[in-house]
């Protein structure tokens, strides 16, 4: 697969466009990385979800994050030979339940507490090993990291996207409704695809991405 580089995005931008404006050229960082932002928030693909290993300390009921993480999908302890899930619930749910975090146990539950650390109830009764499946941050389009995900399996969304940013910039909203359609279509392209990965049969697909095409559940 040939990857869109960021050089390139930006040369397509401007030539879409017809616009090599001082003042335009200076916004493309900004059109690139509001598509970005935007496509992480809109498109569900497996090459975002990552495992990392880490440590639950004893007596410690917060866990640190991976620096790159944006949704935990799962967390899992080693307790001995025993793989646990725990069990996402709301932080006020964790501290009704384990409101003495200097009482110690299995755990069984986590809550997002913000984006450096996870809370963890019971508090930790020993440094178990745990395991995090999670939806990561993608590394931004820069001139020091010329390609990511985005450039090289969906560059004609980024381009659309780009476009669209580029079409409000330039307050052409004839424009900004043709590549925000288009930008529309191949997202939905992108979550039906992510969708039939993840199936189990040829009938009844299934997706956190949303609902699917076939049988309207989730």
């Amino acid at each position: 697969i040939m990857a869109t580089t960021y050089s390139d995005l930006k040369t397509d931008i401007q030539t879409w466009m017809q616009n090599t404006g001082t003042d335009f050229t200076n916004q493309l960082d900004t059109f690139i990385n509001n598509t970005e932002q935007r496509l992480l928030r809109e498109i569900d693909p497996e090459a975002f979800t990552f495992n990392v290993f880490s440590t639950l300390t004893s007596g410690n009921r917060f866990m640190n994050n991976p620096t790159d993480l944006l949704i935990i999908k799962n967390l899992l302890i080693q307790n001995g030979d025993d793989r646990i899930f725990l069990e996402m619930k709301t932080d006020e749910f964790i501290y009704e339940f384990w409101p003495d975090a200097s009482q110690t146990g299995v755990p069984k539950f986590f809550a997002n507490f913000d984006d450096d650390s996870t809370l963890i109830a019971p508090t930790p009764n020993s440094n178990f090993t745990v395991e995090m499946q999670y939806i990561a941050r993608i590394t931004t389009l820069s001139a020091s990291n010329t390609t990511n995900w985005l450039t090289t399996y969906a560059d004609d969304a980024l381009l659309y996207g780009c476009l669209s940013e580029a079409s409000i910039f330039t307050k052409n909203m004839e424009d900004y409704a043709l590549y925000d359609k288009r930008y529309q279509e191949i997202v939905l392209g992108l979550n039906n695809q992510s969708r039939r990965r993840r199936r189990t049969d040829y009938e009844f697909p299934a997706s956190p991405a949303g609902t699917d095409t076939l049988t309207g559940s989730q």
